[in-house]
């Protein structure tokens, strides 16, 4: 969402003055800032990215600047992103404070900004919490993945598992002017009746006025496709009557929101007006969507959901277009069509990229692990979950609300708490109190053996399983120095978030004769891995297996994880055993022996047919060969739209050759 009259943007070079012991108070900072006691930094940034570094502790910024102005005009300052507490001074003037790193929070200032010489100053604290008795158990920032993590610099480590600070004013800093309103949510609600081929939508407001205006509001909703208007219509804002109002409009034959593989992701734009100037510009789906018997669907269409779990950067200031451009087309290459926002929420750009590609997002709060138990911390968190449904609302593109990963007991009370405050915000979606440890299989990685995935354990929503893998030797050697790169028992592989103990002891990679070879075979297990997991779900589609997570897709720093694709780009074998396996239309055979003699007279598999699009195939063939010779041929006339066909051992006789030279053959 976006309010469109009049925008002045504060980014660009601020002063700074470090207060690593929160020690200064505005007068102090003041006074520095006046005699030149200041460094220069960018906004927006995280702080780590700019000269001050990885630094904890608070850090006063300072902005002066001029600004245009009309009388009685409503002005609004905001701020789209400051990590983590942040308290606001405006010409002397204390204008309030703000806890969190993802919401936007604003301040009417009208009756303080002034044409020459404002002076903006914001305290931005983000501490390193406690490691005696707070992090890792007893955590109170709300940061979810980034300020703990095994995907994150330092991992799990004491000492080190808060390194590279995330803190600062990484977002734009805005102000928006008008005479009389200013828009700070939008929430919007589809009904379809298919029937009678007409949808129901409902724009809800939230809306706040000048304090000057003693007069009711004229303002007229309009929403367009494909720059053509269809619906338009006035409404009034009654003076002093309360913050929020409702705007419903009927289409006819609405074009509906699908994902990309089984329809068009198709989108409306919202406008609203006040004396022919747009106020507000959004765009909007209309789609509905339910968990019935564990099964997604969407405007009434079964889907089986092939998704991957996503970080797509450390410091959200540096996640820019380029990168998420780069995300989307990998996604879809990979033939994914959910991707769950893992443990944080991310900038609306992201968002915005999967409402225009047709990706659907499963959206967790930014909650990992356990967290400090007391009542204060219990509203906190529910006020900041209600902060995330409301601001991300409007984005068709979310399809689950998730309130905390891997919680243990926590699900019992806290995430009772904040399943409630989400349903009372939006019913409109699935919601789910955790994405705990039952539903996380780690096969082959942190018990057991990779074989162990024809079981399917873990259903019907397994929304995490994996192997880690090394990047590219060229990837490795821009943070694994040369002098330790073939001693992966080194602290600095264990800061990157390598895991020895799983690599070596469960899943049994051999290392080889050089890092290339360890590389290799790393990579290799992955994607072997992968495989079996995603063919033996997929061959339970709709028979207890609904939908499977893969973790992790791509790097979100300089690191060996669970990713598919490592932090500079470069695609790992594991990202081609993830697409072919998620191609839609997959053919999955199941080898029941891999030897045999020369007294065997058949060949003992299995194989399915898994069909995820919603439209049916005719005269398919499925080809067997040994070698370059084909020895049998099946003919399938017909396969139905999202099914799955299975051709057992007992219903396949497929003759071997018998004159077959001893050896492997293919």
């Amino acid at each position: 969402m976006l309010n469109r009259n009049k925008i002045f943007s504060l980014d660009g070079n601020w002063f700074y003055i470090l207060d690593k012991q929160d020690q200064l108070n505005y007068n102090e900072v003041k006074r520095k800032y006046l005699t030149g006691e200041t460094g220069n930094v960018k906004i927006p940034s995280n702080w780590y990215l700019t000269e001050i570094g990885d630094f904890f502790g608070s850090v006063w910024f300072i902005k002066e600047f001029d600004y245009e102005m009309k009388k009685d005009e409503l002005s609004i300052l905001q701020f789209n992103g400051v990590d983590y507490f942040a308290e606001v001074f405006l010409n002397d003037i204390y204008l309030g404070k703000h806890e969190g790193y993802f919401q936007n929070f604003f301040f009417d200032i009208s009756n303080h900004i002034k044409s020459e010489k404002n002076v903006l100053i914001v305290k931005v604290t983000s501490p390193r919490e406690d490691t005696d008795y707070i992090w890792p158990d007893r955590k109170q920032l709300i940061k979810g993945i980034f300020n703990h993590h095994d995907c994150r610099p330092g991992g799990w480590d004491k000492n080190y598992g808060q390194d590279r600070n995330t803190g600062g004013i990484w977002n734009s800093v805005l102000i928006y002017s008008n005479p009389s309103i200013y828009f700070n949510n939008l929430k919007i609600f589809s009904k379809i009746f298919y029937q009678e081929n007409k949808a129901l939508i409902n724009f809800e407001l939230e809306y706040y006025l000048n304090s000057k205006v003693n007069h009711n509001i004229n303002l007229k909703g309009e929403i367009k496709k494909s720059e053509k208007v269809i619906w338009t219509n006035d409404f009034q804002i009654i003076r002093n009557l309360n913050s929020r109002i409702s705007i419903v409009a009927e289409l006819e034959n609405p074009q509906l929101w699908f994902p990309y593989d089984i329809g068009i992701p198709e989108l409306y734009e919202f406008n609203v007006y006040c004396d022919n100037e747009i106020l507000l510009n959004t765009h909007f789906g209309i789609r509905e969507v339910e968990l019935k018997d564990n099964c997604f669907y969407i405007n009434g269409k079964k889907l089986f959901l092939r998704g991957t779990n996503l970080i797509a950067e450390q410091m959200l200031s540096s996640l820019n277009e380029d990168k998420i451009n780069f995300i989307v087309t990998s996604l879809k290459e990979a033939n994914i069509n959910i991707v769950r926002i893992h443990a944080h929420i991310n900038r609306h750009e992201l968002y915005d990229a999967f409402d225009r590609e047709g990706i659907l997002v499963w959206q967790d709060f930014a909650l990992q692990w356990t967290y400090d138990e007391s009542k204060e911390f219990i509203a906190n968190a529910t006020s900041q979950i209600k902060d995330m449904v409301k601001q991300f609302h409007h984005h068709p593109s979310i399809v689950f609300w998730c309130c905390h990963n891997e919680p243990g007991e926590q699900i019992k009370i806290l995430d009772e708490f904040l399943f409630d405050a989400v349903l009372r915000e939006d019913n409109s979606r699935i919601v789910r109190k955790a994405s705990n440890y039952e539903e996380h299989c780690y096969e082959g990685w942190y018990w057991g053996k990779k074989e162990n995935y024809v079981a399917t354990p873990m259903g019907p929503l397994v929304t995490e399983f994996g192997a880690q893998a090394l990047p590219s030797k060229d990837s490795l050697l821009k943070f694994i120095p040369e002098s330790i790169i073939n001693n992966p028992e080194e602290q600095k592989w264990n800061y990157h978030n390598f895991q020895y103990e799983q690599t070596f002891h469960i899943a049994r990679i051999d290392k080889g004769n050089s890092i290339d070879e360890f590389i290799d075979n790393s990579q290799s297990y992955q994607a072997e891995l992968l495989k079996k997991a995603i063919h033996s779900y997929r061959r339970k589609k709709f028979h207890g297996i609904n939908g499977i997570f893969q973790f992790m897709f791509i790097d979100c720093w300089e690191s060996i994880t669970w990713s598919v694709i490592d932090y500079f780009g470069q695609k790992k074998k594991g990202f081609y055993a993830l697409k072919n396996s998620f191609n839609p239309l997959l053919l999955s055979v199941n080898l029941l022996q891999n030897i045999y003699s020369n007294l065997s007279k058949r060949l003992n598999l299995e194989f399915w047919i898994i069909n995820d699009y919603h439209k049916e195939f005719s005269d398919h063939f499925v080809h067997f060969y040994i070698d370059e010779d084909e020895i049998y041929v099946q003919k399938i006339d017909r396969i139905e739209e999202n099914s799955i066909i299975h051709f057992s051992f007992e219903k396949l006789y497929i003759r071997i050759p018998e004159k077959l030279s001893s050896g492997f053959h293919r």
